[in-house]
């Protein structure tokens, strides 16, 4: 019994070490939405939801929204016109970020906005965006200017982007990343997922408000492991969507 007690002893400590310093795999997760949708007050307790995923992460869809609002007291009904509310959402887009990629500049891109390679958000319809362009060589290493400094340079006249002068900047930075600073290689791999919410208001039938929202729910884990970030990010978008009600 005593060589068993000793030899018992040290793996129990060893599994509790294990337990404190923590194996986990995730690093850490959170959400970023572009705004806050802020509802009237009211009594109506009616809402209609329909979720949708055309995601390559079927198992991401924020299935338990209707059961989330049947707990704060709201009653789901099939027939749209006679909601008070809708609630609609659609996952857009899951895959692994590209390098320098950040949910917060996923999300600034707004509601609707596209997404390209890795979950850059595109240009806008009016070429690129001013912002993100300052933004973007004010993070690239050698560049000792400010965002607003450079947004200018890269400006041509009329508003439209000198293609030329983008070009010198992006040869003497040597690269660069939207928003800030390349992450450091050994941080490991940022999982995202991107939806759309689009909430409204039919408490003024002839007049309907509508509030619209980014959210973009993201892990970041030591090894890419998207079975462990799935759970993770549906929750994240549960709680999210509906927040507001």
């Amino acid at each position: 019994m005593k060589t068993t007690r000793s030899i018992d002893a040290p793996l129990v400590f060893l599994l509790g070490w294990l337990m404190l310093t923590g194996c986990s795999n995730v690093v850490r997760s959170g959400l970023v939405n572009d705004r806050s949708i802020l509802l009237p007050p009211s009594v109506a307790r009616t809402i209609y939801v329909q979720i949708r995923n055309t995601s390559e992460n079927q198992l991401v869809t924020p299935t338990a929204i209707p059961a989330r609002l049947t707990t704060k007291g709201y009653q789901i009904v099939q027939d749209p016109s006679s909601a008070a509310y809708w609630l609609q959402t659609q996952i857009v887009y899951c895959h692994k970020a590209g390098d320098g990629v950040r949910p917060e500049a996923v999300a600034k891109a707004g509601f609707g906005a596209g997404i390209g390679s890795g979950g850059a958000p595109l240009a806008g319809t009016g070429g690129l965006d001013q912002d993100l362009t300052g933004a973007l060589f004010a993070g690239m290493p050698g560049s000792d200017m400010n965002a607003q400094a450079l947004r200018a340079m890269a400006m041509g006249t009329g508003g439209t982007p000198d293609l030329n002068a983008l070009m010198r900047m992006a040869a003497r930075a040597q690269g660069g990343y939207p928003g800030m600073a390349p992450p450091p290689s050994s941080e490991g791999s940022l999982y995202l997922c991107v939806a759309d919410v689009l909430v409204t208001d039919r408490g003024n039938a002839e007049q309907p408000r509508t509030f619209t929202m980014r959210s973009v729910a993201h892990v970041l884990q030591k090894t890419l492991k998207i079975e462990e970030a799935t759970p993770i990010l549906r929750d994240k978008f549960v709680a999210s969507m509906t927040g507001a009600f």
